[in-house]
């Protein structure tokens, strides 16, 4: 009766938000799934609305991982396009090839990534980097790490026009990760990072993403906030996001 009540009150919450239903990367759930020799999600949605107000919307995703005793390979593939009236709000690309070698329950692990973000006036991202991430507490599927780790971090904002920005950085992370079951098919999963600027200390990124889910045998539903701040930014936007979303997830 305890789980059931948890998804009616995740349902009553879509209702209100009126927000609709699409499958979203997380890349920390995947994490918990590396036990699994082959890990496969895959997603895609869209919105497409004609008459008082002309809206597109498309979203597609796709992880992949493969276990190989003590190697892990994941990526992670995303593409959001969002429309009204002809005017394209967003259309991002996000991609990331990320590897570990476990050491017992901790790992070292590096990744490259690449990244468009029109809402953020980001024409391309690239990184790359590794680190370590070593698992304090560790039981069935609950669990608590901390990570450390540096990276290069290359962006170019408002490409082609006189206010042109290019950046390049190398930046010191620190993450904290955890999950703990709220009942035998409910559970929270919570990614915390903090990024330093190593050649401008008071350059620093945060982001915060709980998420929730409820499991059904190879599907699960979620739902998640974020709060993304950036005390400095490059380019004319706010410095701090908030998002929430509800979503679904298909696993292999």
């Amino acid at each position: 009766m305890k789980s059931y009540r948890i998804l009616l009150v995740t349902f009553y919450i879509c209702s209100l938000l009126h927000a609709s239903a699409q499958t979203i990367v997380n890349t920390e759930n995947m994490m918990t799934s590396s036990d699994s020799a082959l890990v496969l999600g895959v997603g895609l949605d869209g919105d497409f609305q004609t008459g008082n107000v002309n809206l597109s919307q498309f979203n597609s995703t796709l992880q992949l991982g493969k276990r190989f005793d003590q190697h892990l390979v994941r990526f992670i593939g995303d593409y959001e396009y969002l429309s009204e009236d002809n005017q394209v709000i967003s259309s991002d690309i996000t991609s990331q090839l990320r590897y570990n070698y476990f050491i017992k329950k901790s790992s070292l692990f590096a990744f490259t990534q690449t990244q468009k973000v029109k809402s953020l006036k980001m024409n391309y991202r690239f990184l790359v980097g590794g680190g370590y991430r070593h698992t304090f507490y560790r039981k069935e599927k609950n669990y608590f790490d901390l990570s450390s780790g540096v990276f290069y971090e290359r962006e170019l904002y408002l490409k082609d026009s006189s206010n042109e920005v290019n950046i390049e950085n190398i930046r010191l992370s620190n993450s904290a990760f955890f999950r703990f079951n709220i009942s035998q098919k409910s559970f929270i999963n919570t990614a915390i990072y903090y990024q330093i600027n190593l050649q401008n200390l008071q350059d620093t990124r945060v982001f915060i993403e709980p998420r929730i889910y409820y499991e059904f045998n190879k599907i699960s539903t979620y739902i998640t906030s974020q709060l993304r701040h950036h005390s400095t930014p490059y380019v004319d936007i706010k410095n701090t996001d908030t998002q929430l979303k509800i979503g679904f997830e298909y696993h292999l």
